[in-house]
């Protein structure tokens, strides 16, 4: 009778590790993840899981735009060469996202004008690209303020000369390349002023008359990271 019941036993256990071992195959079969499970490992009010993260080559404007005294303005974008962050306990740690400032492009008009005009921003009155070829706004860390707003504080390496800024951002969860990955999207307002760029500026020279163009300069950016 022993040996009976030791025989059920044994085929019980049998039977039971075959069906557990039918349920893990169903779940390691190549279905991509649902957005509600990928959010499972979320931490924080980022949205995005801990790791490391980097600039697609697709998807990504680097926008500027500047005014004039008169209320005329121009605007334009610049490429990305790289850019990467690393989040860690829910908040971006560190960052970079570097422009390539001779890929500087007005948009707003077109012909010989764009090309006179791209060609003096280029020159020593603004950006001096012979000197200053690429521009880096690093990262320093993320947080969100009391009104729920995701603000990156940031060093802005443009012009030769670094400024502190907080930057707004939004991050997007979008689905790429069968995988998910995210869209980050900031605006903020530099001064020019305060990395040498002082042709046209009011602050600086007295008799300008309605030829004054504004310090500030507002720079917005969107990029997708994976």
């Amino acid at each position: 009778m022993k040996f009976y019941n030791l025989l059920i036993a044994g085929l019980v256990l049998v039977v039971s590790s075959c069906s557990n071992e039918g349920t893990t195959s169903n779940k390691d079969t190549n279905t991509e993840p649902t957005k509600t499970e990928l959010q499972s490992t979320i931490v924080g009010d980022l949205g995005i899981p801990d790791g490391k993260y980097t600039l697609t080559k697709e998807k990504h404007t680097i926008s500027w735009e500047a005014t004039k005294i008169t209320g005329s303005k121009h605007s334009g974008i610049i490429n990305a060469i790289n850019g990467k962050f690393k989040v860690e306990n829910g908040s971006i740690s560190r960052g970079v996202l570097s422009f390539e400032m001779n890929s500087f492009e007005v948009t707003d008009i077109t012909g010989e004008d764009k090309a006179n005009f791209e060609g003096h921003l280029k020159s020593e009155d603004f950006l001096d690209i012979e000197k200053f070829p690429v521009a880096r706004l690093v990262m320093n860390e993320s947080s969100t303020d009391e009104n729920g707003t995701m603000n990156l504080s940031c060093s802005f390496d443009f012009h030769g000369v670094v400024v502190d800024y907080i930057v707004p951002f939004t991050v997007e969860q979008i689905k790429m390349k069968g995988r998910f990955g995210y869209q980050i999207n900031g605006k903020f307002i530099i001064d020019r002023t305060k990395h040498n760029i002082t042709y046209g500026s009011g602050s600086v020279f007295d008799d300008l008359g309605d030829r004054v163009i504004n310090d500030d300069v507002k720079i917005g950016f969107e990029f997708t990271a994976l």
